[in-house]
């Protein structure tokens, strides 16, 4: 063999060490990346945990709202024994990516509570989720469509199945037009002082691209045979980035 011909080969020899070398570095970067982010949803999954067990025990608490302050919203006046006294409001958390960027979503997690403060039951009642941004109006979660019926939406926790029924029918197309989900409970009236919970609703919000803002508010309503102009939770939802 030539001495030009084994310069040539230790060439190439030397090349193909420098491409195991580099491989094995990419295989090492591409382990501790992958270990890295299977701890990051290790955590994420753990603050959804703590924030849905939060949640429920906010719901299932009287005294919160009274501790309401987003937007502040004085007490109506009085009313008489006989008038409909209704409010509602959300209870929620907002579980945010570790950095912002154009892969991981936003996700609202959260409860709107009913309260019927007054003597009188609200007969047929409904609620309306209004988005200010109809493009971003979705609603994901413990959610079971039924297969015979798409229009039913129901939650299940410890062993309790709640269902809710869209109002409109495809109600996924109608909020990207409206902004609007529109829902019913599983019963027909809420009795005087007593109070019922759409539970465990997600929002998910694409993942927001760089150099851009976002600023979402999302409002809720309740509708009744006796309260047929609607009446406005005592706070929104809101999400800003910048």
């Amino acid at each position: 063999m030539t001495e030009k011909r084994m310069n040539t080969l230790d060439k190439k020899i030397i090349q193909l060490n420098q491409k195991i070398l580099h491989y094995r570095s990419e295989v090492v970067k591409q382990d501790r990346l992958l270990t890295d982010q299977r701890k990051r949803i290790h955590d994420q999954d753990a603050v959804i945990e703590e924030l849905t067990l939060r949640l429920e025990e906010l719901a299932n608490d009287p005294a919160v709202s009274e501790a309401i302050s987003s937007p502040k919203v004085e007490d109506p006046p009085s009313l008489g024994e006989n008038d409909i006294q209704v409010d509602s409001f959300f209870t929620y958390a907002i579980m945010a990516p570790f950095e912002t960027n154009e892969e991981e979503p936003f996700v609202i997690k959260g409860h709107m509570i009913i309260e019927n403060r007054g003597a009188s039951p609200l007969v047929n009642p409904v609620i309306c989720l209004s988005f200010n941004k109809p493009e971003l109006a979705n609603l994901s979660g413990r959610i079971e469509r039924s297969k015979n019926n798409l229009q039913h939406y129901s939650v299940s926790r410890e062993g309790v199945t709640d269902t809710w029924k869209f109002v409109e029918e495809q109600a996924d197309k109608h909020a990207k037009q409206t902004g609007q989900f529109w829902l019913s409970p599983p019963i027909d009236e809420i009795p005087p002082r007593s109070s019922i919970t759409f539970s465990d609703f997600e929002v998910v919000i694409p993942a927001v691209k760089k150099n851009t803002s976002l600023s979402l508010q999302i409002t809720g309503f309740v509708y009744g045979a006796d309260l047929t102009e609607g009446k406005a939770s005592l706070n929104t939802i809101a999400l800003t980035v910048s």
